[in-house]
């Protein structure tokens, strides 16, 4: 689910500049087809953070063609350009710079929630709280993290169920206690509603083939 996680992610960063990115290059009278770079992961946002920080290209009420910001006449049709026009384009800059500013906010809250949402359908799954439990209750674990321990970092792997009846999980996080940092690792199904384990164990070293099998009595 952790992998869920991060696609999704990878997807809002990824695609979410490029929408809002080219409503903005059209609004300043710029070429939208910059954000065809986008196909590379991570440029979009890139794109999108320089075409707001552009200034809007000009165009001629009269003729339409694009005239250099500064300008006071068209250089093409002789066209007086009013001052009414030259603040429209410092308004409209602000405005620019302020709908990009909301457009990140968004991304990056719909990306937190998104990853709030899996790491709690993780902690809040019977496997994961069950191998809580039995390092809880496990005497070499105890001795090998130390008492006071926690989860460091994120979980890694997949959970899925169907319903109430079926289900499967595999996945592994670290635990962190005074003695130092090991993992936990689960591999387990669900059958007629109740969980199964194949595998939880708690790897000693990071790297290191030595556990601690947690579900032997």
């Amino acid at each position: 689910m952790s992998n869920t996680l991060f696609l999704v992610i990878f997807f809002i960063l990824w695609i979410g500049p490029v929408i809002p990115g080219v409503l903005i290059a059209k609004k300043k009278n710029r070429s939208p087809h910059w954000f065809w770079l986008s196909i590379w992961p991570g440029v979009g946002i890139w794109v999108l953070i320089i075409m707001s920080i552009l200034k809007p290209l000009r165009k001629c009420t009269n003729c339409g063609k694009t005239i250099p910001n500064e300008s006071k006449v068209c250089p093409f049709c002789t066209k007086e350009i009013e001052s009414n026009e030259i603040m429209d384009n410092k308004e409209n800059k602000k405005k620019t710079i302020f709908t990009v500013f909301i457009v990140m906010v968004i991304i990056l809250a719909f990306s937190s929630i998104i990853s709030f949402s899996v790491i709690s359908a993780f902690t809040n799954s019977e496997p994961y709280k069950y191998s809580i439990e039995l390092i809880q209750s496990n005497e070499n674990a105890v001795n090998l993290l130390g008492e006071n321990f926690k989860r460091k970092g994120m979980i890694s792997g997949s959970i899925s169920t169907n319903g109430d009846a079926t289900g499967k999980a595999q996945m592994s996080f670290k635990v962190k206690g005074k003695n130092g940092i090991s993992r936990v690792y689960i591999d387990a199904y669900k059958e007629n509603g109740i969980w199964n384990y194949n595998k939880l164990v708690l790897y000693k070293e990071k790297d290191n083939s030595e556990y601690i099998d947690l579900l032997e009595k």
